[in-house]
């Protein structure tokens, strides 16, 4: 596990910058701060009496409204503020105009106060802007992006709980565009690749654990909502390519179960054991407006894709349709008769589909407000429905398994090899791939046209070192077995070689045997023919049959050594041939013996390549968790040098200040003195004055430095608390007790 310094733990604990996060924030209000100014440098023009461009600055709901060209500001932003523009030169109509700018100490005081959220008076309160939603917001996108589709690009893999199996899969979806799912983990979401199964990075939850986990309509984030049982609840929205957190709504009392983001991204609505959905503003964080109808705990949230109305079901088979701008009461749909655990709504808005622990799916048309559709999906319960963009519906169920079903709720494809009753589905959006997680923390991944090839993916997979080592022990087996597939190659091959030699002689033996054979067969012959022309002579040279037939016997005896000899050669020629062909069987064993090894040989370096591949990925992920360590702390120690530096100088302001200001009050009091005594003291009361001046001139560049460098302490203290929470929230995710 990953640990900080005690340095910085304890710069973190006592450092001044820890006390000047612990004082409240000045705050600039129009009463007290800006209407002054706006009477010194503008009202003659714009005021409620003589409405310039129809703009009023003398009243706070007059300077809000604007004039006939629309808002002149904007709350929390001065890049959008018309009127900071154009008294900062920055825009034409240069304002007050003939006139020098506004002193840079009164520009300070406008900006910081458009800053805050523009506060009227005492009693308001300060709301800084959200400048990273209000970038989410300005790249909206209600279909697919342009580009390629959003992946995770800087996600660290490391987990932030690791264990030996995952808890029961609470929370699970995919992207519309891009070949990525989610799945929620314990105090984390892992994201994998639908196509490789690859694991691309984790994001750290750690407010408890995720129960609903939805993507915005361009893919771009992912809302995540959870937290703990009867503890604590919230939902956190996340960009997918870095995993940096844009905002956090929410401050329940009790674990957040479902949550979902409007299309434009501008809401974010929460719902839960609590039985009330409330909507927030994904900017501010500040809620819009609750609904109060469910009667029991609340499952389902699902904002349709045009943004015109949010579903939502409950614990008692309650479903109901609201307007989503409003949050007034658009419909019940009455006819489950048990829980509903998910809803869906389809891409063009117009149905929308419900599953319930009675078994069963419901379609219903939001035209006509009625059911169009229903059938037993799952026994035991339907779980999890999911639309894809091209309108087929995946869904899981108690029975353990997951299902395709068209539009007409026709059954497309059944997935089978979960463990135990199926709790979440996920389809990508082309719908391509399904994945499902169960009861008992098993999570598969499958492609849509192929059930029997499933693939186990991990909610908590295994920690970077751990997996290191895997790989390692991995890559040493494979080395072993590789260096005895090489020793029994190089045996096999050394056999195939002998076999090979002994086979060559044998061949060449049984060629000499060959060429006895046929000269023996050749002798036989002549002698046979031999025989016949002594039989011819003795049949006619009977006067000569008793030295004829001594001959012929001598000829006979010949016959049968030569028939003998032949004989023998026939039978070491059949020996020699069998052996031949004893040896060739051999060689041919041995040869296949050989090409078998150098098979196995090829195989397990390739295996090799690829062990060592994971080895130097994993310590690449490794080296990037420690580099984003290192740049966390470093960032916040210098966030942190920066406002003591500041603060410091504030300090020394503040003094010089007091002291000037002693200076002025006594200079005034001796003016004051020197105007009694007027008479022959005229020069010295001059001189006095002219003091007195250029004393209150110094005050006012002091007072002007001191607001300048108040505004430099306000962003150094944004910058080291935004750099603090990066730090506490890396530390909630990796930082695990010794």
């Amino acid at each position: 596990m990953l640990r900080w310094s005690p340095s910085i733990l304890f710069l973190l604990t006592v450092s001044p910058v820890g006390l000047l996060f612990a004082e409240d924030e000045a705050k600039i209000t129009f009463d007290e701060h800006i209407k002054p100014i706006f009477r010194e440098h503008c009202t003659t023009c714009h005021s409620e009496s003589d409405k310039e461009s129809d703009l009023a600055l003398d009243t706070y709901s007059g300077t809000l409204t604007g004039g006939s060209g629309g808002e002149v500001v904007a709350e929390g932003n001065t890049g959008s503020s018309r009127l900071w523009a154009l008294i900062t030169h920055a825009e034409q109509p240069f304002m007050p105009p003939d006139q020098d700018p506004i002193p840079e100490a009164q520009r300070a005081l406008i900006k910081t106060w458009i800053e805050q959220g523009m506060p009227e008076n005492a009693g308001s309160k300060i709301k800084r802007s959200n400048n990273a939603a209000m970038a989410m917001l300005g790249g909206t996108s209600l279909g697919k992006p342009e580009g390629p589709p959003p992946m995770p690009e800087k996600l660290l893999a490391q987990p932030v709980v690791e264990t030996v199996r995952s808890a029961a899969i609470s929370a699970m979806t995919s992207s519309p565009w891009a070949p990525l799912v989610a799945v929620g983990g314990q105090e984390q979401v892992a994201f994998y690749h639908s196509e490789t199964a690859e694991l691309l990075g984790i994001i750290p939850f750690p407010e408890g654990e995720p129960q609903s986990l939805t993507f915005t309509r361009d893919g771009r984030q992912l809302l995540i909502g959870g937290g703990r049982h009867s503890h604590s609840g919230c939902a956190v929205l996340v960009d997918v390519a870095s995993g940096e957190r844009i905002t956090k709504v929410g401050d329940e009392l009790d674990i957040v179960l479902t949550a979902d983001i409007t299309p434009d991204k501008s809401r974010i609505a929460i719902a839960g054991p609590q039985k009330i959905i409330k909507v927030f503003d994904s900017v501010s964080g500040e809620l819009v407006f609750e609904m109060k109808k469910h009667t029991d705990w609340i499952f389902a949230l699902r904002y349709s894709p045009d943004g015109i109305l949010l579903a939502s079901g409950d614990r008692s088979n309650g479903l109901v349709v609201w307007e989503a701008d409003t949050g007034r009461l658009y419909t019940d749909l009455l006819g489950h008769t048990g829980e509903v655990r998910s809803l869906d709504f389809r891409a063009d808005s117009n149905v929308l589909a419900s599953g319930s622990m009675d078994g069963s799916i419901k379609l219903w048309d939001l035209f006509e407000n009625k059911e169009v559709k229903a059938w037993g999906a799952h026994g035991g319960g339907v779980t999890a429905v999911s639309f894809a963009n091209n309108g087929l519906l995946a869904s899981a169920g108690r029975d353990g398994r997951l299902k395709l079903w068209n539009g007409n709720g026709e059954l497309q494809k059944e997935y089978v090899g979960l463990s135990d009753a199926a709790l979440e589905v996920a389809m990508t959006g082309d719908a391509n791939y399904i994945a499902g997680g169960d009861w008992n923390g098993q999570v598969r991944l499958w492609r849509a046209d192929a059930p029997e090839q499933g693939a186990l993916i991990s909610a908590n997979p295994p920690s970077i070192e751990s997996r290191l080592a895997a790989a390692n022990q991995q890559l040493t087996a494979i080395k072993t077995q590789l260096d005895a597939a090489k020793l029994t190659a190089e045996a096999a091959s050394a056999n195939a070689g002998t076999a090979q030699q002994e086979l060559q002689v044998a061949q060449q033996a049984a060629a000499e045997v060959a060429n006895q054979l046929a000269t023996a067969t050749s002798s036989d012959a002549m002698l046979t023919e031999q025989l016949a022309t002594t039989d011819s002579q003795i049949a006619e040279l009977e006067k000569q049959i008793v030295a004829l037939k001594a001959q012929r016997e001598q000829t006979a005896t010949q016959l049968a050594t030569a028939k003998e000899a032949t004989t023998n050669l026939q039978q070491q020629s059949a020996t020699a041939s069998q052996t031949v062909v004893a040896l060739e069987a051999k060689q041919n064993e041995l040869v296949t013996a050989a090409t078998t090894a150098s098979e196995t040989q090829t195989a397990l370096e390739s295996q090799l390549t690829a062990a060592q591949a994971e080895v130097d990925k994993v310590a690449a992920q490794k080296l990037a968790l420690d580099a984003r360590a290192a740049e966390l702390a470093e960032l916040t120690q210098a966030a942190i040098a920066g406002a003591q530096a500041i603060a410091q100088q504030l300090t020394a302001v503040s003094a010089e200040e007091k002291g000037k200001k002693a200076s002025v009050e006594d200079l005034t009091i001796k003016l004051n003195a020197l105007q009694a005594q007027l008479t022959g003291l005229q020069q010295q009361v001059e001189q006095a004055a002219a003091a007195q001046s250029g004393a209150q001139q110094q005050l006012s560049e002091s007072q002007a430095k001191t607001v300048e460098l108040q505004t430099q302490l306000e962003a150094a203290e944004q910058a080291a608390l935004a750099a603090k929470e990066k730090l506490e929230l890396f530390q909630k995710a990796y930082q695990k007790p010794e």
